[in-house]
């Protein structure tokens, strides 16, 4: 299981406009009230990894549900499950 998470490139522009809508004039008041770094945040913003916790901090500050956001790379296939012989 992966240590990160990034926001869903589909995602970017509605996370960017809930800076804003939360009363956070800018990316630098954001990382200032959070206590992270500018780059961490710029990095949520623009869609590249940051840790599950920054991740969750972040949308929870930003008043969104961190699962409708984040990228979900995750390729399922199916495989059908291997013959069983029995000595019959």
């Amino acid at each position: 299981m992966s240590k990160s998470l990034r926001v869903s490139h589909d995602c970017i522009n509605q996370v960017k406009l809930a800076v804003t809508r939360n009363g956070y004039p800018h990316q630098r008041a954001l990382a200032h009230d959070t206590g992270l770094s500018l780059t961490t945040v710029s990095n949520f913003l623009t869609g590249k990894p940051v840790s599950y916790a920054t991740f969750e901090e972040l949308c929870r500050r930003l008043n969104l549900d961190w699962r409708e956001i984040a990228s979900t790379n995750i390729e399922v296939t199916s495989t059908p499950p291997p013959a069983i012989r029995t000595n019959t």
